[in-house]
């Protein structure tokens, strides 16, 4: 299954229903004197409580369920572990040596393969893998010209792999001993065609950005994934830590070089095919947070615009597919809520321009007692998740509710600056795909050493 090539129609349709609503929403009457402007807000108060209700109710739900963690499997499937790497010098010799000593074996034997794709590095990353190469078991290929890509690096890897089974992970993950062990056991059901770990920070207590990101990774991700299992919803994949059947992979069509969240991608492409992807709490891949504000910045806008993209290119199959009624909806959660949530907030700072420019706006808006209800709602299931994360404690509660909220705000910037690369990307056809910066926490921890 590809992605159809009408993705600039489908998201160009959006944008001018939203601006339809928009413009729709104003209404104009002439009171003897004065010109008054009645905006109709009510479309927009319902995405908000519609939208974060329905969020809300995934992170309490997440906070609330435990998963079973299957049994110990002694099954001991050969899998072939790929790890793309480009300009990795800080961070790749650490992940390697974590990952080499899995104790993965079947009667003493080595049940899993190590292979690093080296994506032409221009940095000290090739002698480093050389002379790894020499000490521990694992395989360097590198790609034949040019730079390719995380996934086309991922195909280029997965040609040369030998395994029925493939674990993904970045240049900068760290996991335990056990973790394929661990992944290898959520294989169990006969449509399940892959797994997700959970992702943790490694230097989350760096800077307040990171501690912020660590946040986010507990609260909402790891939640977000924990209520899906449990509801059947949109299990992700995320780059990081994840296990794959190949036979299942194949037949989706591989990794897409042309996405920018390649993982993302992935993930509706499984769904749409009729295959589950598990999540495996246990199975902890520590990764790096990203410490500078621009960093993160140029992180977050590939992520939106490549969501952006999915949105575009898999929205017909996702309205009219064969999966599950609660599983599509979840799907344009995923794809389109943060997207929409922002945008809204966007357009009522418009209506509220026109107030401070001088024109009477009088605003028509839901009942008082539909908004004070569903915000209460809201907010309660908001703030007992925070409750139950932080096991009661109302100081870290209330520090987890300020944090959350001052990130929350880089969505104001990411968002618009996604749309207009999005818009620039389809006009020009250019695409840019911007790597995230690995080893900056070790870079300054090096420097402080130094110091």
């Amino acid at each position: 299954m590809k992605p159809r090539t009408t993705a600039h129609i489908v998201l160009a349709t959006l944008a001018v229903l939203w601006l339809a609503a928009v413009v729709n929403s104003l209404r104009y009457r002439d009171l003897s004197w004065v010109r008054v402007i009645f905006v109709d807000i009510t479309w927009l108060q319902a995405l908000f409580l519609i939208v974060g209700g329905y969020g809300a109710l995934l992170i309490l739900i997440g906070a609330l369920v435990r998963i079973p963690r299957p049994g110990a499997s002694m099954a001991r499937p050969f899998v072939s572990v790929v790890v793309p790497a480009k300009n990795e010098e800080a961070v790749i010799e650490a992940t390697l040596r974590s990952i080499s000593a899995q104790r993965y074996d079947d009667d003493a034997e080595r049940r899993f393969e190590v292979i690093v794709v080296d994506d032409r590095s221009s940095d000290g990353t090739p002698a480093i893998l050389e002379r790894l190469a020499r000490e521990l078991p694992l395989r360097v290929e590198r790609t034949p010209e040019g730079s390719l890509g995380k996934a086309a690096a991922l195909n280029f890897g997965i040609a040369r792999a030998r395994g029925d089974l493939i674990a993904v992970f970045d240049a900068d993950a760290r996991v335990a001993p056990e973790f394929l062990e661990r992944m290898v056991a959520h294989l169990d059901g006969e449509r399940v065609g892959g797994v997700q770990g959970q992702r943790r920070l490694y230097n989350a207590g760096q800077n307040w950005l990171t501690r912020m990101q660590d946040d986010e990774y507990s609260l909402f991700q790891h939640l977000l994934q924990r209520a899906r299992i449990v509801l059947g919803g949109m299990v992700c994949f995320a780059g990081n830590g994840l296990l794959l059947r190949r036979e299942v992979l194949d037949e989706v069509g591989g990794w897409n070089g042309d996405a920018l969240t390649e993982d993302v991608d992935l993930t509706v492409r499984f769904h749409l095919a009729g295959w589950e992807i598990r999540y495996a709490e246990e199975a902890v891949v520590w990764e790096e947070a990203i410490p500078h504000l621009r960093d993160l910045l140029r992180q977050r806008v590939r992520w939106f615009e490549g969501a952006m993209r999915c949105l575009g290119d898999w929205v017909p199959f996702i309205l009219f597919g064969r999966a599950p009624i609660f599983k599509r909806v979840d799907m344009l959660f995923f794809l389109g809520g943060a997207l929409a949530v922002t945008v809204g907030l966007l357009t009522s700072y418009l209506y509220a321009v026109m107030d401070l420019l001088g024109a009477v706006v009088l605003y028509l808006q839901l009942p008082r007692w539909q908004t004070t209800w569903g915000s209460a709602l809201l907010s309660g299931a908001f703030v007992g998740t925070l409750l139950v994360q932080s096991r009661g404690r109302v100081w870290v509660a209330a520090l987890f509710l300020a944090r959350t909220a001052l990130f929350s705000v880089h969505r104001l910037f990411v968002v618009p600056m996604a749309i207009h690369r999005y818009i620039r990307s389809a006009i020009t056809g250019e695409v840019s795909w911007e790597k995230t910066v690995h080893g900056a926490s070790a870079r300054e921890r090096d420097n402080a050493v130094t110091r």
